[in-house]
């Protein structure tokens, strides 16, 4: 499977793998340590996390874009979008924050 050092949950993986490997890493990514970074023809093009760690990450940040993301990825899990605070939903609102 992916290259991961023993001490990393970072997970290096090529296209190829990827693709034929799909299935388990999406189950891996579940865990919000593990980390994949994608390469195409040795050199790094993504990193790939999954939704909910990627959720955590994201409602910290200060932009709106981000924000918004938070707030869709929120509704896409079936979370409750009554309990997001306010200060959130006031800068997924907000276009002058970018």
């Amino acid at each position: 499977m992916a290259e991961k050092t023993s001490d990393s949950p970072v997970r290096i993986i090529g296209s190829r793998e990827l693709h034929q490997n799909l299935p388990g890493i999406l189950r891996e990514l579940e865990n919000d340590k593990v980390r994949y970074v994608l390469t195409v023809h040795g050199k790094p093009r993504a990193v790939l996390v999954g939704a909910e760690p990627y959720l955590g990450m994201i409602l910290d940040g200060r932009k709106s874009s981000e924000a918004l993301v938070g707030l869709q990825l929120t509704a896409l899990l079936g979370g409750d979008l009554g309990s997001v605070p306010l200060d959130d939903l006031e800068r997924a609102l907000d276009p002058r924050q970018d």
